[in-house]
Parts: C-alpha cells; structure tokens; sequence
C-alpha cells in the first residue's frame, strides 16, 4: 500500500468568504460537494479535483512560496475566455499557445491565479 494515494483536495483562503463561494459557484458554475459541519468551510468541485474553501485572515507565514495556480482543463480556451470575459472577468494573460498548449490566466479572489488550460499531449484523462 502507497502512504499517499492521491490528492483529496486543494485549500485556497479568501478574505470575502461570500464572493469567493459565489465567484467559483455562480460565475464559474463549479458545484458545491460538502462542507465541515460548524464551519464556513465547503468544498467544491471542480472536474476530478476539489477545493476546499475557507475564510480568514491572511497568514503571517505565506511566503508566495505555495500555490502558484490552478488550472481548468477546458475543450477549447478560446471559447471559455470568450464566454467567462462576457461574465466581466479580466485576463492578464489572452488566449495564446505555447508548443501544443493553449492557455490564458485571469485571477479569481484574493489573486489566486488560474488557468484555462487546453493539450492533446499533456492531459491525464
């Protein structure tokens, strides 16, 4: 038996709870799939991985070491930035390719950086 079988979920901490629930679930469309009992904590999902989100104030000890982004496997970049650009979400990086990726960057709340992210070749479906 492998000590570590898969990654469960990804935490991501937002300063407004409220609008980051509703930026992942509302504007991005991701489900809700549980919560901690007592807590503001849910967890969403999102394709085969899940976050957990949670509010707070920042940590004293971030040392932009950690998360750098997440990435959306989507079927076509440039449609998913078209459609999420009509919802008024900014890019910071347009639709581009690099080798046979496509991608683009936008940020979601507190600056979490993301992805849409779209390879014949590098893909784990």
């Amino acid at each position: 038996m492998k000590p570590i079988g898969a990654i469960h979920h990804i935490a991501v901490k937002a300063s407004d709870l409220p609008a980051a629930k509703a930026f992942y679930t509302e504007t991005l469309g991701f489900p809700i799939v549980g919560s901690i009992p007592g807590s503001e904590i849910v967890f969403i999902k999102i394709g085969g991985t899940t976050i957990e989100l949670m509010g707070g104030e920042p940590d004293d000890a971030k040392n932009g070491l950690g998360l750098m982004h997440l990435a959306f496997e989507v079927e076509d970049v440039d449609a998913a930035y078209e459609q999420l650009s009509q919802k008024g979400i900014e890019f910071h990086v347009l639709p581009k390719s690099v080798g046979d990726i496509r991608l683009a960057f936008f940020r979601g709340p507190d600056g979490v950086e993301l992805e849409l992210f779209k390879s014949p070749t590098i893909t784990w479906k």
